[in-house]
């Protein structure tokens, strides 16, 4: 790009001659605006005029008069070349002097919306430290009674669709009992930086595993993912959790078949600097009671109904199934109770379901758990149960899961739900629940008294 000057008329040839037509461009002063429009915008660097001649020209246009003037001496042309380069680097000083100024107030304003940002985490951390929690489940994926196995040596992972910052610990689902000692855990950025989570004290046992790094992870919001390294003697079995339509987020294994679902895990992230509450950083594994027949619990009851159902609905203990029946209607779920059951310490509960008659149409089952009398005491037994299972056919057989919602340490009521999967008549919708499996936490495997 070049120069523009403003020549005095019959000077143009003379000072086009001397100076660099790639460096600088003289444009004459004929008419006063006409001058400027032929610059396009472009913002002119001086005027030159002949020596002894600047009170004889005609008064510049108010656009031009703060313009720096240079005298031109045919006889002396060094000193107009000397002048115009002085001229141009006092501009282009000025120039990064402008330039480190608003450096200099980027960098102001950047540290003071910085020093916001901190303020605003000491308000948000002061209104935390009021009562309200300071850590909160961010990804929740239960399991759904299958299981994926990692083989001794080898590695899993799973793609998390959260970022990393906050995180505070990962819970995994162990179906089985294992010793976790030799399991390897991390959480890995997408910037490639691993950060190591370790378990938490827990013997051999089945159910969640805490792995949790020393504190919240600091840093930027970025995508991760969660990495298993398995180094024990015997393969390792993880629960599953639901499947994905986007295969990216289905967990990764080295060998065997292409997996279409998920970890059954969860997810907490809390404020940085700070920790889990200490009765959650305990024994994280569970030992497993045996499997615990309906002919063992108290006779069921219905609790709930649809408002508008008019068809069969029933609950029942069949003593030669040696099962509890539930009979949806067509319109709606039915629940069914079984009351003050003795659960010490409870952390989770399974149930064999079954559909029992050939021609009954699809059902869904869940289960849930509450303490004992509270489901009477506010209705709400629907946010009480597990995630559903759906769609199971004639003579299908299935496992539905539930982790309670609330403490349980005495005395429980056990939830059992069924529905039609289709708008059809509920004709021989028989869904059974032919067995439950009750862990408990510490060791407590003597559930039943």
């Amino acid at each position: 790009m070049r120069a523009v000057f403003f020549v005095q008329e019959g000077l143009r040839d003379q000072i086009a001659a001397i100076m660099p037509a790639d460096c600088v461009e003289c444009v004459g002063l004929s008419d006063g605006m006409a001058a400027i429009r032929r610059l396009d915008g472009r913002r002119p660097a001086g005027v030159i005029t002949g020596k002894g001649a600047a009170a004889k020209m005609p008064a510049l246009p108010a656009a031009l008069q703060m313009l720096p003037r240079l005298e031109f001496d045919p006889r002396n042309q060094k000193k107009l070349a000397a002048d115009i380069i002085g001229l141009l680097l006092d501009q282009m000083n000025s120039v990064e002097s402008d330039a480190g100024s608003a450096r200099l107030a980027a960098s102001i304003l950047r540290n003071e919306n910085n020093a916001l940002e901190e303020s605003l985490k000491a308000v948000e951390d002061f209104m935390y430290s009021l009562g309200n929690p300071r850590y909160m489940k961010s990804l929740s994926w239960e399991p759904v009674g299958q299981i994926a196995r990692i083989e001794p040596r080898s590695m899993a992972e799973q793609v998390l669709p959260l970022s990393i910052a906050c995180i505070a610990a990962v819970d995994l689902w162990l179906p089985q009992g294992t010793n976790a000692q030799g399991l390897q855990a991390a959480l890995v950025d997408a910037a490639g930086v691993s950060h190591a989570l370790r378990p938490a004290e827990g013997g051999a046992g089945a159910g969640w595993l805490r792995l949790q790094p020393d504190q919240p992870i600091g840093g930027v919001e970025r995508d991760c993912m969660l990495r298993l390294d398995w180094k024990g003697s015997a393969p390792l079995s993880l629960g599953l959790g639901h499947a994905v339509p986007d295969q990216r987020f289905a967990l990764r294994l080295p060998k065997g078949p292409a997996c279409e679902q998920v970890l059954a895990l969860r997810v907490w992230k809390g404020l940085p600097g700070v920790r889990l509450p200490a009765e959650v950083q305990g024994a994280a594994l569970v030992d497993e009671a045996g499997f615990v027949s309906p002919a063992l619990l108290p006779r069921p009851e219905l609790f709930a109904v649809p408002p508008q159902a008019q068809d069969h609905i029933s609950a029942a203990f069949w003593e030669n199934e040696d099962a509890v029946m539930v009979h949806p209607s067509r319109q709606g779920p039915v629940c069914a109770i079984i009351r003050d059951v003795d659960l010490p310490s409870m952390s989770h509960i399974s149930a064999l379901v079954n559909v029992g008659h050939p021609r009954a149409p699809s059902l869904n089952f869940a289960v849930g758990v509450a303490p004992h009398g509270r489901v009477d005491e506010d209705g709400f037994w629907q946010r009480r149960m597990g995630p559903w299972v759906h769609g199971l056919p004639p003579h299908g057989w299935a496992q539905a899961h539930c982790i309670p919602q609330e403490r349980i340490e005495g005395r429980a009521d056990i939830l059992l739900a069924a529905s039609l999967a289709t708008d059809g008549p509920n004709d021989m919708s028989w869904g059974l629940f032919r067995g439950f499996r009750i862990a408990s936490r510490g060791g407590n495997a003597a559930l039943l008294q």
